[in-house]
């Protein structure tokens, strides 16, 4: 009972030390508790002849739905640019990166001496060494007062699939949006 005990609390322990949490800041003099409406101010987000698969208006629709569901659930408004406390915008950026790593390309095997060599007993691995590219994304989440100072910002970076389903990217952007407002508005 103890071993079953102790393997659940070390893979609870494991799990938790695998979410990957959003980086965020924000200024501390603002009082958060006292903002409840928003608006969007989104100026250079419009995607225009992009090379880029994964920066599409579609994509940017997915992210601003996800936005709006996140703060309306925490109790804020959509209003009037003009008669927002804050103002919401975001950017994305997507780049190339590279993972190494290690691979094992031949089996384990044993050997065995005959006749006139001794017997003896072996193990055989081969190691290469592997490079993989990648697209990572980032999504930055920017919230600015009514004076268009920066006072909340939270950005996330992931790794992107490009052969995903459009429900499987709604479903990515709307992890990656909860993790960044996970810190939204913080507690002062």
């Amino acid at each position: 009972m103890k071993i079953k005990l102790a393997a659940l609390v070390l893979l609870a322990v494991t799990l938790t030390g695998c979410k990957s949490t959003a980086n965020y800041d924000y200024d501390q003099s603002v009082n958060f508790s006292a903002l409840k409406t928003y608006a969007w101010i989104i100026s250079d987000n419009k995607v225009e002849k992009s090379q880029e698969f994964f920066e599409s208006d579609i994509n940017n629709k997915r992210i601003i739905r996800a936005i709006d569901q996140q703060l309306l659930a925490k109790g804020f408004e959509k209003v009037a640019p003009e008669n927002a406390e804050l103002l919401v915008n975001f950017h994305t950026s997507t780049i190339t990166k590279r993972e190494r790593g290690l691979s094992n390309t031949h089996p384990y095997f044993l050997s065995f001496g005959h006749m006139f060599h001794h017997s003896h007993l072996g193990m055989h691995m081969s190691l290469n060494h592997i490079e993989r590219k990648y697209k990572a994304g980032s999504l930055v989440v920017d919230f600015v007062d009514a004076n268009k100072e920066l006072v909340w910002r939270g950005a996330k970076e992931t790794r992107m699939k490009r052969k995903a389903a459009p429900a499987a990217r709604e479903e990515s952007v709307r992890v990656a949006v909860a993790h960044i407002m996970e810190n939204f508005p913080p507690k002062n």
